[in-house]
């Protein structure tokens, strides 16, 4: 009776840290994303990048205990984010009788599309099994996976895949589901978007809690670990240049821009005997040799004549307020695109399975 009380609560106990290290991943996110100072500095991937060196220095580790002795690996899971529209704004505070100064960047991914991303993304999933695989590990096939009834539930309760949005799209392998804290992945956030995203977070803390568990017995029913992949790319760096106090106090607003292709997240959660997560630290910034041209985006009549009436309104009620934006596209040559960033795919992944190899 006392062995069988116990086993109930090594049982319990296995499952609500599971469950406490996905809701911590999940708070952690929205918080970082809400109140984040000055992103990390890119580290670029270049020829003398090597994935083997810099595994032990490119991410963090939440209960890297979970890393040891796993032999067997499950991936059912396996999704990219990628950014398609990014924009930022910058503001001046119009301190005492100067104007208030505002100006807003808009840049557009062209000549790339769903076609080249789908192929990256299925190219990246297979590459990473074949990875898995020559570090020694047995790979449990993704048909196996897609038997099992928890599979089944989990994708259920997902979003089907692509999931396309204004800014971006969320994609997995062919044939493949996403589950989980995939639904998190948009567009770029702010303080109360973070916020927002925070209360919807805990809002659906049951879900998550579900998910959670389910990947337990995932992981039970499959006789291996289980790991979920999550990634993000984009392809423009945006830098407000008027942050804090003496930027705001600046005659003029600026927005800086770096056209790259960079990998700026990376999650890869892992559930053996418990769960943990590795997350990538810094972006990895690709070669902008991708990008044939940046261009302006063609202009609207509409638009013009809008912003010729804004500026007639400003001079008759003798506002000093000047407000003004640009519209660019980064112009991807495909055949190159998908060189350089599946190559920076295959970097990353090489570094998880470097760690994964060595257990910690």
């Amino acid at each position: 009776m006392n062995n069988a009380i116990h086993m109930s609560n090594m049982h319990t106990n296995f499952l609500l840290n599971s469950v406490a290290v996905a809701a911590l991943a999940l708070t952690t996110t929205c918080f970082s994303t809400a109140f984040a100072a000055d992103a990390p500095a890119p580290v670029a991937v270049t020829a003398a990048f090597n994935p083997t060196e810099q595994a032990s220095r490119m991410f963090t580790v939440a209960l890297p205990q979970v890393l040891k002795g796993v032999k067997r690996v499950a991936v059912p899971m396996f999704t990219i984010d990628f950014t398609t529209a990014d924009s930022e704004s910058a503001e001046t505070s119009g301190f005492a009788a100067a104007g208030r100064a505002r100006v807003a960047s808009f840049y557009k991914l062209k000549g790339v599309g769903q076609t080249e991303f789908q192929a990256l993304t299925d190219a990246a999933y297979a590459r990473f099994l074949a990875d898995l695989q020559a570090a020694g590990f047995e790979t449990v096939a993704i048909d196996k996976v897609q038997q099992s009834p928890t599979y089944r539930k989990l994708v259920a309760s997902g979003k089907a895949m692509p999931a396309v949005r204004s800014d971006g799209m969320l994609l997995a392998p062919a044939g493949m589901g996403s589950y989980g804290f995939t639904e998190a992945g948009g567009a770029k956030p702010t303080l109360m978007g973070g916020l927002s995203a925070m209360g919807s977070a805990f809002g659906n803390m049951s879900t998550m809690m579900s998910s959670a568990i389910d990947t337990v017995e995932l992981a039970k029913e499959l006789d291996a670990a289980v790991v979920e992949v999550q990634l993000r790319v984009n392809f423009v760096q945006l830098t407000n240049e008027n942050k804090g106090f003496l930027g705001r106090m600046a005659g003029t607003a600026s927005v800086s821009s770096k056209v790259y292709p960079s990998i700026t997240g990376a999650t890869y959660s892992v559930q053996s005997s418990t769960r943990g997560a590795l997350t990538l630290k810094q972006p990895l910034a690709l070669d902008a040799s991708v990008f044939s041209e940046v261009r302006k985006a063609p202009t609207v009549a509409a638009d013009t004549a809008g912003a010729i009436a804004v500026g007639l309104l400003q001079l008759a009620i003798g506002s000093k307020n000047s407000n003004s934006s640009e519209e660019m596209e980064a112009v991807a040559d495909p055949s190159r695109y998908r060189e350089v960033v599946g190559s920076g795919l295959t970097a990353l992944n090489q570094m998880f399975v470097q760690r994964l190899r060595a257990g910690e």
